[in-house]
């Protein structure tokens, strides 16, 4: 004969149970209504400002596909690498193509088949405005300046692009020692910075350490809970909940303007750190080294397009996505290291241009990145005996 004890210790863990399978339910059942109403909300009431709907792609009837094709480049896993945390994982499309050669994973550049040779090698690094997110490989930064750089047989030249989608200058460096220690011997060196070093240094506590994802990736070392119940931030619950924050006006305390410029100084300090060690590499290793700020849409005296002036407008409201004021205060201070001779501002490339050339505040369409490409390589060939 069963216990009283036993069967009051059976009917507790019963109730238990059947407490956590109905949480677990009513939590199911949320999380997918969320996602009905996120579907139906972001159909009634689509994102003008959706990178695919820039001007800066006009009559490309080729954005829809390859919108689609990042979507899913971008669900994928992320690839880990020693050091630099992450790197460009391999996929094969119809617009990116990132290719595993024996040094690594790089987006693939179009070279022109010149038939010279022998090629001066040129290694452009750089974040996304590099690999290309948003463009097809024809249209990256990398293959325009290659296309220049080969134009008119001026020279032999073979652009090889490792730019990785969220890294900043000191991940770039990293990536650099590690191509020479492998035997890489390139003519010259190009990084291509300035949003992700500006954006990420402002925001995070250290500029000198800060790279994306710090707090995730610190966060699951650790071992924390954070880190382990991190991926509910991807759920439409999360997200939900997100932009009402944003609604409400949520955004954190706001810095003085003291501590502002002072975290700009360290935020450039610590780029042109960088620039002097690669510059120290280029001496070890017989190469020439350029350094490019890049433009963004609140930089220099372009005249805004609609869908420009769109998102300056909708990015300085208070409940925007992005703030830009502590990004624009650190490319101030760069645009003063940049005019004592510190490095290349590109700031103003625009300037002048009238059509859109942003697909959003940093991005670029394929025009815009031929603007740029054909910058650069003016610089370096202006100045290939001086450095």
């Amino acid at each position: 004969m069963e216990s009283s004890g036993g069967t009051g210790v059976r009917r507790w863990l019963s109730l238990v149970g059947a407490a956590v399978i109905a949480t677990l339910v009513v939590l199911a059942g949320t999380e997918l209504v969320f996602c009905a109403a996120w579907s139906v909300g972001r159909r009634l009431h689509p994102d003008a400002l959706r990178a695919e709907r820039s001007p800066a792609y006009a009559g490309a009837a080729w954005v829809p596909e390859l919108t689609r094709e990042q979507a899913m480049r971008l669900a994928a896993p992320y690839r880990y690498v020693p050091f630099r945390i992450s790197g460009v994982a391999e996929w094969h499309g119809k617009y990116f193509n990132n290719d595993a050669h024996p040094t690594g994973v790089w987006r693939r550049t179009a070279n022109p088949d010149t038939g010279c040779g022998p090629k001066t090698k040129v290694w452009i690094f750089g974040g996304s405005t590099v690999y290309g997110t948003g463009v097809p490989d024809w249209a990256t930064l990398a293959s325009y300046l290659s296309k220049e750089m080969n134009r008119q047989g001026r020279a032999c030249v073979e652009v090889t692009n490792f730019g990785d989608e969220s890294y900043v200058s000191t991940q770039e460096l990293l990536l650099l020692i590690e191509q020479v220690k492998r035997g890489g011997r390139p003519e010259v060196v190009i990084f291509y910075d300035g949003f992700n070093d500006a954006h990420v240094g402002m925001t995070e506590a250290d500029a000198w350490s800060a790279h994306y994802g710090l707090e995730t990736i610190r966060a699951r070392a650790e071992g924390r809970w954070g880190g382990r119940l991190d991926f509910l931030g991807r759920r439409c619950t999360a997200r939900l909940a997100e932009v009402a924050w944003r609604m409400v006006g949520q955004r954190g305390g706001t810095a003085t303007d003291e501590a502002t410029h002072a975290k700009a100084t360290t935020v450039v300090d610590n780029y042109q750190a960088n620039e002097q060690v690669a510059r120290a590499l280029a001496e070890a290793y017989h190469f020439k080294f350029y350094g490019f700020w890049q433009p963004m849409l609140f930089s220099g005296h372009k005249p805004l397009e609609l869908f420009e002036r769109q998102i300056a407008e909708f990015d300085a409201k208070s409940k925007s996505r992005f703030d830009a004021r502590p990004v624009v205060v650190a490319y101030e201070e760069a645009e003063r290291r940049a005019a004592a001779g510190g490095f290349v501002s590109l700031t103003g490339v625009f300037d002048g241009v009238p059509e859109a050339v942003y697909i959003d505040e940093a991005h670029l369409g394929p025009r815009g990145n031929e603007l740029v490409a054909n910058a650069i390589a003016k610089y370096v060939e202006e100045h290939e005996g001086a450095n």
